[in-house]
This record gives C-alpha cells, structure tokens and sequence, in this order.
C-alpha cells in the first residue's frame, strides 16, 4: 500500500461503497414492442423508484458522513458563541436528522437506540448498576455525610445520577456541581450557584460562607435537607476535598445538615486514600466501584436499548454480540458507539440485522475509534 493510500480516512471509503450500492439508477427503457411508453402510470412509477432511490443515497451518506461532522463540530464549540453557523449549516444539521429518521425507519424504530447522551430511560439495570443504585440510595435515606461512587470512563455513572435525580423524593433539596475547579472560594461560589443562591463577586469568603450556613440552618428548619452532588468529582483538588470535609461539620446537634455524593473515575477513589485526606476518608459512609458489564450483560443490554427503541427482537446476532463485549470490554458508552456504527452499517447494506460480520467490517474501515483498546485473550498468548 503507498503512503498515499495509508492516509485515506476509512469513512470515505465506505461513502465510495455506499455510492455505488445506493446510487441513482435510470429506469429501464422498454422495448416499443412490449411496452406503451405513453402510459402515464408507468411513467409515474418509473418516476417515484427513482426517486425513493436517490432519496435513501442521499441520507446514507449524511448518516456516515455525520462522524466527519461530529469532529468538526466539537473542535469549532470554543468559538461557537463568536462565530455562530450559517443558515446552510443549520440546514445541513437539519438533513443529517433526518437522514436519522430514516435510519430508525429502516428497521422500524421509534427513536435511535444508541445516543452516547445520558438518559435515564434507557437504564439497564445490571448487577453493577443496580448495586451502584442502592449504595446511592443508601447514603441519602441515612443521611451519610458523603457519598462515593466511582467508576470508569463511560461506564454510566451520570446515567444513574439522572435516574436518581429524576426519582428524588420530597424534601430533599438538590444542588449538582458538574466539573468543579477553582480556588477554595471559588468552589463554595459552584456550591452556592447550584442551590440557586446568589453569590455576589464582591462576597468574601467568610461572607459566602455564612450565606451558605444561613441557607442550610433555614431548610432545616422547614424539615428539608441538603444534598450536593459532584459529578466528575476526580476533578477536585485535595484543598477542595478538605472544604468538602469541612462543609460536613455544619450540623445541628445529632442531624447533618448536608450530605455530598461525589461520583467519579477511579483515581477519585486513590485521591481519597491517602494519609492526608484521612479525614475526608472516615466521613465516607457509603460507596461502591461501578465496574464493567460481562458478555451475558452486554447482549441483554443491546437488546433492551432496542427493546425500548421499538425494536420487537434484538437485532444483534449473538456473535455479533460476543464482538462488541470483545472489543468494549462492557462499556456501556463504547457499547453504544460500535452498535451504532454497526447498525449504520447494516442499513447501507439493506440488512434487518447486524452480523458478526457487519461489525468486523466496521472495524476493518477504522471507523470505530476505539478499536483495539483492550486486549483480547489472544493478544495475552501471543
């Protein structure tokens, strides 16, 4: 292979292929002899087949080339706000879900099963995730002063945020931090700005901090309590964990008047291990390390995505399943990435289901990312 065709990104590759496979055919010219060219109904039919045709050449390529686009889109998110798209990008954007649509359409689907966004109704409840669940529960009906959970990249954990969010019982005031970062100030401002508190530039520290106690003696009072959750709380700093800890000695005789829930990756959990934050470690009274899903879990997980898409069956072979579990190792966000390039892939092809070999051709374009990032059992031997 020359240099020059190392380079060529594997998506273009399969655009040539969906080309050739969807590209507009000319409808047949009868023979005179056979056929009245001036029937008016068959020209119309002539007419509409080959316009279903080019219809559906056009939404494959907007659905593969939606990956290029998807790239694009986030390198260019910093300067969105200054340089605001094009009326013509919007109405790119516009064909591209309905390209979308089509996709759905084409195995009978009320929505698209694999979005790589959180949404509590498509949980799964595995093991792992159930367990997770019931620690989360666990450590706001006993009011443990701070929650953990971690786990891996993609693994679900704001998923399972959102479910227990969307399921919080009266009486519970929620503030949720996402990314917290910043000085020791600046992180009571991200506490206080959750509980739509305002927190004026001008404040102190000692006068945002009495701001903040004012606001927790007064839910007391009204029989309320107070929980922050953090989500990617590997993020913090340990001047931030120790805030944390201090915010935790705001109590009223026996009752706490705040509870935290930190959730984040793993290095979250190491952070907190350490000799210096001894402290923070013995106030942690719930936790639990979310892992990966297994290759029974997987297939389950991919048929009840479907399931809750509108999919009558699961449209994953099993040895298409088996694959996916290869070279996902069980997460759930990598899951959905290769489904949904796999699916796509079917759709080029006019096929109802996904093969083990629909997804080993998705792998040999390079088109999923990840590929490769886990090691195999063969990898282990060789």
């Amino acid at each position: 292979m020359s240099g020059q065709e190392s380079k060529i990104n594997p998506l273009t590759a399969v655009n040539r292929r969906l080309s050739r496979l969807f590209a507009p055919r000319k409808p047949p010219i009868d023979p005179p002899a056979k056929h009245n060219d001036s029937d008016p109904t068959r020209r119309i039919q002539q007419g509409q087949e080959s316009s279903q045709v080019y219809d559906k050449s056009k939404q494959a390529t907007y659905i593969l080339k939606k990956q290029e686009l998807a790239d694009v889109r986030d390198g260019a998110s910093a300067s969105f706000d200054n340089n605001p798209p094009e009326i013509g990008a919007m109405g790119q954007n516009n064909e591209i879900n309905n390209a979308l649509a089509i996709y759905a359409e084409h195995f009978n689907l009320k929505m698209r099963p694999f979005s790589l966004l959180p949404d509590p109704d498509f949980m799964f409840w595995s093991t792992e995730h159930r367990r997770a669940y019931t620690m989360l529960e666990y450590g706001i009906v006993t009011c443990a002063p701070i929650t953990l959970i971690t786990g891996d990249i993609g693994s679900g954990k704001t998923t399972l945020l959102r479910h227990l969010l969307n399921n919080m019982e009266v009486g519970i005031k929620v503030g949720l931090v996402s990314n917290a970062h910043g000085s020791r100030g600046e992180l009571l401002r991200w506490v206080l700005m959750s509980l739509d508190q305002t927190a004026p530039k001008e404040a102190t520290y000692v006068d945002l901090f009495e701001q903040f106690q004012t606001y927790l003696i007064q839910e007391y009072a009204q029989g309320n309590r107070v929980v922050i959750i953090f989500d990617e709380a590997q993020n913090l700093s340990r001047e931030s964990l120790e805030e944390l800890r201090m915010f935790t000695n705001i109590n009223a005789n026996k009752d706490e008047l705040i509870q935290l829930v930190l959730v984040g990756q793993p290095e979250l959990r190491d952070m907190i291990r350490r000799s210096d934050l001894r402290q923070f470690a013995q106030r942690v009274a719930a936790n639990f390390h979310l892992g990966p899903m297994d290759a029974a879990s997987v297939q389950t997980y991919i048929g009840h995505r479907l399931q809750k898409a509108g999919a009558k069956k699961n449209l994953f072979t099993k040895n298409a399943c088996t694959m996916i579990f290869q070279q996902t190792q069980g997460v759930p966000r990598l899951i959905n990435q290769l489904c949904d390039l796999a699916m796509v892939y079917a759709f080029t092809n006019n096929q109802k289901t996904v093969t083990e070999r629909t997804v080993q051709q998705v792998l040999d374009d390079g088109a999923f990312f990840c590929a490769g990032a886990f090691e195999t059992e063969d990898d282990e031997v060789q």
